[in-house]
């Protein structure tokens, strides 16, 4: 098990104690800088107070977790976002019942883009109600996915 994994298992019941749900934790470099960002979400959006709460109650972890192998790092903790593309089956599972736009890598029917329902994540696959049929979509022929907002 990786540390971000292992730092995931840790911080997962604190973040569900301060009211929010864990989506992803990314270690990347941004510049000369890297970056712990923490994106959790919640039911009827997440706010700056939240963000504020959940960072302080996992900074301590994330320290001891020691992600950077003692490296200077900056943490920051992100709403999941209602325009960020849909990586996993987490990711999947959190948009369970939402408008989804799929592109595929290849077309489906003709279609490389679908707009549907999603109603069900497996760990290889999606299902995906469009035009009142379901279509079982492969995570591998996947090329983006996200909600599909129409304003």
């Amino acid at each position: 098990m990786s540390k971000i994994e292992e730092f995931e298992q840790q911080i997962e019941p604190i973040v569900k104690k301060c009211g929010c749900d864990l989506i992803e934790v990314d270690y990347s470099k941004e510049g000369d800088e890297k970056m712990l960002t923490v994106f959790i979400s919640k039911e009827g959006g997440v706010s700056i107070d939240d963000c504020e709460r959940v960072h302080n109650a996992i900074d301590l972890v994330a320290d001891n977790a020691d992600i950077s192998n003692g490296e200077p790092y900056n943490l920051s903790v992100s709403s999941f976002g209602l325009t960020r593309q849909l990586r996993n089956k987490k990711e999947f599972m959190y948009r369970l019942n939402e408008e989804l736009e799929i592109k595929l890598f290849k077309p489906i029917n003709g279609k490389k883009i679908l707009v549907g329902k999603l109603v069900d994540v497996k760990d290889d696959s999606i299902v995906l109600l469009v035009d009142n049929e379901n279509l079982h979509l492969q995570m591998k022929d996947i090329a983006s996915a996200k909600l599909n907002l129409d304003f």
